[in-house]
């Protein structure tokens, strides 16, 4: 059997400490090639304007996503059908099936009738 011991709050300092110097030097390093200056013979583009930033940023893709949703929910909504939370769930629900249920598919009609069933019979 072998014990365990528990660390000194020295070490958990250091070892704590470590980490997060590591941590700030590395993102530092990566972060340096953001602050150099335009290279001669490119383009030095005009500063960006708050609020087109945030036109670009924030109201861009919610918007899109406020119509991707519509988009998703608009069928639904024409049918009627609830989408409230609570609202009593279908029971063995058949996605793009026959709305009324098993009732409206086509019974076969004699012996070598396809209808019905993964292997065209029932």
């Amino acid at each position: 059997m072998t014990t365990q011991t528990v660390p000194s709050r020295r070490s958990t300092l250091v070892r704590r400490s470590s980490v997060v110097l590591l941590t700030t030097t590395a993102l530092l390093a990566i972060a340096g090639p953001a602050r150099a200056d335009v290279p001669e013979g490119w383009s030095n583009p005009e500063a960006v304007d708050t609020w087109t930033a945030v036109l670009l940023f924030v109201l861009l893709p919610v918007g899109m996503a406020l119509v991707i949703t519509l988009l998703c929910y608009l069928p639904a909504i024409i049918r009627g059908e609830r989408l409230t939370p609570g609202a009593p769930h279908i029971e063995n629900q058949w996605i793009g099936g026959p709305r009324e249920g098993t009732a409206e598919l086509a019974a076969p009609d004699g012996e070598s009738s396809e209808a019905g069933g993964a292997s065209a019979r029932w």
